[in-house]
């Protein structure tokens, strides 16, 4: 597996520094998932006037992506390195488990 690398470009950044970037990358997850909800085909893409095909899922893929990033970069830039990040998410993971939002492997 391919793990996200901290961005050290926020590294010192406040609180509502941080808060902002995170509303500016997840309003771009929204934008392309309204997209790819109301004007994509069945394959994800969509035919723009100005720009010819466009394949909206990948973008949405690509700002998701962005957004677990940025996630991560927060969390390093809290102090907590790779390790402990994964300690928080096998934490998480489980939590989910318990509540029964993951499907039960065979």
């Amino acid at each position: 597996m391919i793990k996200p690398i901290p961005c050290k470009t926020f590294r010192g950044a406040s609180t509502v520094a941080w808060m902002a970037k995170l509303s500016e990358e997840t309003n771009e997850v929204l934008q392309e998932a309204a997209i790819l909800e109301e004007n994509a085909d069945e394959d994800g893409t969509v035919d723009h006037d100005k720009y010819g095909l466009v394949d909206v899922k990948k973008r949405l893929i690509m700002e998701i992506t962005d957004v677990i990033t940025l996630c991560t970069s927060w969390l390093d830039a809290l102090g907590c390195d790779e390790e402990e990040r994964d300690e928080w998410q096998r934490r998480v993971n489980e939590k989910n488990r318990m509540r029964g939002y993951h499907e039960e492997e065979a």
